[in-house]
């Protein structure tokens, strides 16, 4: 460990400090740092714990129904067998933005978390390589992560005991290819390969206000997807998709500034955090030549994170430990479809349950999760070469109190308020 001092009274003022924690008085602050290092994680990642919304405005705009009858080229993430349904070479913008307020309220005050607004943009392209044989495909998504931030006035009754900053950063890059194997069989596979990115920064002790913790590291992760698209008549699709597990071990720096005498101290930093299997199916029906409905039901294995390993080095401040986090496997189910109610125009509702995989005794006010209920609509207009397209979700999430936390200054009701925007520009060619 380095210090770095513009006096040389700092030592001394040091060493003092460091007896001062050994002596247990900020040993507890120290301890509640760590317990909200898993707090990287962002709180708009949904009910399902670590997911960001489906990425695209086809996705958002019937998000119960997206993964059988998926036709333009996010299908790389969806379900990369329905490239086979991309005629045409095609590319997509489709940026999405999560608006997300909570407040705290408990026997020792009330919180609120500020700047809700979160940009989320994702990139699609598609490219036949052989009518009605092979399709390829690309996907740059934003598949976990986003970020939270709560007040920091003195009088906040999580100043102390909750980061005040904390976010999770995630690039995925999806290459994919699809082949149909008979007139009603399409198979697609991708590979993922995900960049990630954790920050955390915490006060830790009243008795020093501006001493501060910061935690950041990165890393990559290797997966792959796969989607089966099996055609049972003209207007009846089933489909399945699988996206593997996912594992990233992050290296960075872990911070410390705000030390009394003045200075600062650094430390290595690093974690893991494991993703979750996913398992898909969906059920397609066209109920004419301008309306089709689907629904799709989701299993996800958050179970795979369980623990929360923090390592920052020799720090004699903060001891390195392992987190327990217990998470439970959970589920979605929706239904979604699409109307054609005039030349070039297409209208999109859907509707989806999430069931969250966090329990009460790990709950944490940076990812402040709950069952939800999801209503979406979504709006798309195609010229020629050219669409526009809107999709628009609003979260009804189940009020959560927490009682039995294993900090029990994270006991308490939050009332969480989102709204979810994703805007296409599609261009076929």
């Amino acid at each position: 460990m380095k210090y770095v001092s513009s006096n040389t009274r700092f030592g001394a003022a040091a060493q003092a400090f460091g007896k001062h924690i050994r002596s247990g008085r900020l040993q507890f602050a120290a301890r509640i740092f760590l317990a909200g290092l898993w707090t990287l994680l962002p709180p708009e990642s949904k009910s399902e714990g670590l997911r960001n919304p489906p990425p695209g405005a086809f996705n958002l705009g019937r998000a119960g129904g997206r993964i059988a009858q998926v036709d333009d080229s996010s299908a790389v993430t969806q379900n990369p067998a329905n490239l086979m349904d991309v005629k045409e070479r095609e590319f997509q913008f489709t940026p999405s933005i999560v608006y997300m307020s909570v407040d705290f309220d408990s026997p020792s005050g009330s919180a609120h978390t500020i700047h809700p607004w979160k940009p989320l943009p994702n990139i699609f392209a598609s490219f036949p390589l052989k009518q009605d044989k092979f399709t390829a495909g690309v996907g740059i998504t934003v598949p976990y992560g986003l970020a939270t931030e709560w007040e920091t006035s003195l009088s906040s009754p999580l100043r102390y005991s909750a980061p005040h900053i904390s976010g999770l950063k995630t690039i995925n890059l999806n290459p994919s290819v699809a082949a149909r194997l008979c007139d009603r069989l399409s198979v697609g596979v991708g590979l993922d390969v995900m960049w990630s990115e954790v920050l955390f920064k915490q006060f830790l002790s009243p008795a020093f206000p501006d001493f501060e913790a910061k935690a950041k590291g990165d890393g990559v992760g290797y997966g792959g997807n796969l989607g089966v698209t099996w055609e049972v008549t003209d207007r009846q699709r089933l489909a399945v998709t699988y996206r593997s597990p996912l594992t990233v071990d992050y290296d960075g720096h872990f911070d410390l500034t705000g030390i009394p005498g003045g200075g600062a101290s650094s430390t290595d930093f690093k974690s893991q955090i494991k993703f979750p299997t996913i398992v898909a199916a969906g059920y397609g029906l066209q109920l004419s030549e301008t309306v089709r409905v689907e629904t799709d039901f989701e299993w996800l294995q958050f179970s795979r994170f369980n623990n929360l390993p923090i390592n920052v080095g020799g720090n004699p401040f903060v001891p390195s430990m392992n987190l327990a986090q217990n998470w439970r496997d959970t589920f979605t189910a929706g239904i979604g479809g699409d109307w054609r109610f005039a030349a070039g125009w297409v209208l999109r509702a859907g509707y989806q349950f999430y069931e969250t995989p966090v329990p009460s005794s790990t709950f944490s006010p940076s990812i402040p999760d709950s069952n939800q209920n999801v209503i979406t609509l979504g709006l798309g207009y195609k010229y020629k070469k050219h669409s526009l397209e809107f999709g628009y979700g609003l979260d009804f999430y189940d009020r959560r109190r927490i009682t039995n936390d294993q900090n029990p200054a994270f006991n308490g009701t939050y009332n969480i308020n989102v709204h979810l925007l994703s805007f296409a520009y599609r261009y076929s060619f």
